[in-house]
């Protein structure tokens, strides 16, 4: 052999070799959810019962504090299937993405339904929903793993990122949907962060509207839900700036919400003014979302849901 083809194949050796390594060390990474903070939502099974919203629910409602404390009364798997307000907003992108989530023969799940005057809003005239272009509304595949669709399409980091992300992430995407974001809660970060997410919100309120066509999505979001168990509509926790913001934005939201959960039967839960630490006076720090997770179980244990498994479990006794 010469020594030309020996160095060929020597490199080309080392490059298949590289590859395989590559691959070895990606497959953990892929398959296990960890590509970014939406990408394992997409690669989980169905879903019996679900967190929906915008961020300050991925981040603020853990699944499996709900599970544990609510000692195996709604069905599962659990899931937060919450994104962001520029994804998941209600729309009828957002609720296509959550039919295509739930388990079709789910009757006895938990739907908490995360709701601010936000996820309400349109800039621009109604009807036309910006998600529609994201992956809320084009992909089609919302549980396989892995998610070739999401990886090749919506996916845009190089492969190496991946590796390097996923030792450094501030952001884990638990598999129950959580989103855990590790970032400092010292006093002058928080305060900093929360001056500049009020900003941006002033923004957003001088800018957008109150959309009726997002309010009759989630009205529609509700009835489908309702099909598959018990349905609660929480408003979470934020802190004094952005709820003053938001009262003055939509001082009619708390009153559109009540009326709607009324004309649905399901409660409606309001701890918007509750004191639970965030990390930029939107989302929940770390320790608050455990807790807040817990006084939510808590409230949910009083309320009196029928039991709509009960004939189920019962017929398959016999």
């Amino acid at each position: 052999m010469s020594p030309a083809i020996f160095r060929l194949i020597s490199r080309l050796g080392l490059l298949v070799g590289a590859c395989l390594l590559g691959l070895a060390l990606l497959g953990p990474v892929v398959l296990g959810g960890y590509v970014d903070a939406f990408y394992g939502r997409f690669t989980s099974p169905l879903a019996s019962s679900m967190v929906v919203g915008t961020s300050r629910a991925a981040q603020g409602i853990q699944p499996a504090v709900l599970a544990e404390r609510l000692s195996g009364r709604f069905e599962g798997p659990w899931l937060n299937y919450s994104f962001t307000l520029t994804h998941s907003p209600y729309g009828p992108a957002y609720l296509r993405s959550i039919q295509r989530k739930v388990r079709p023969e789910a009757k006895n799940g938990l739907f908490v339904v995360a709701v601010d005057p936000w996820s309400l809003s349109l800039t621009g005239p109604e009807g036309t929903y910006p998600e529609e272009n994201s992956f809320i509304g084009q992909l089609g595949q919302v549980s396989q793993n892995p998610n070739l669709t999401y990886l090749t399409h919506y996916q845009t980091k190089p492969l190496y990122r991946l590796l390097l992300d996923y030792a450094t992430a501030t952001e884990r995407l638990h598999p129950d949907g959580w989103l855990e974001v590790k970032i400092g809660i010292d006093s002058a970060q928080v305060r900093a962060r929360t001056a500049r997410k009020l900003q941006d919100y002033r923004r957003l309120a001088a800018s957008q509207h109150f959309s009726q066509s997002r309010l009759q999505a989630l009205r529609q979001t509700v009835a489908f839900l309702k099909q598959h168990g018990q349905v609660v509509m929480v408003r979470l926790p934020v802190g004094a700036g952005l709820l003053a913001l938001e009262q003055q934005y939509q001082p009619a939201f708390d009153s559109r919400m009540r009326e709607l959960a009324t004309r649905h039967a399901v409660p409606y839960l309001d701890y918007s003014a509750q004191p639970y630490a965030t990390t930029d006076g939107n989302h929940l720090q770390r320790p608050a979302s455990a807790a807040f997770s817990a006084r939510l179980a808590q409230d949910l244990q009083q309320l009196s849901f029928p039991d709509t498994g009960k004939a189920t479990r019962a017929a398959a006794k016999q």
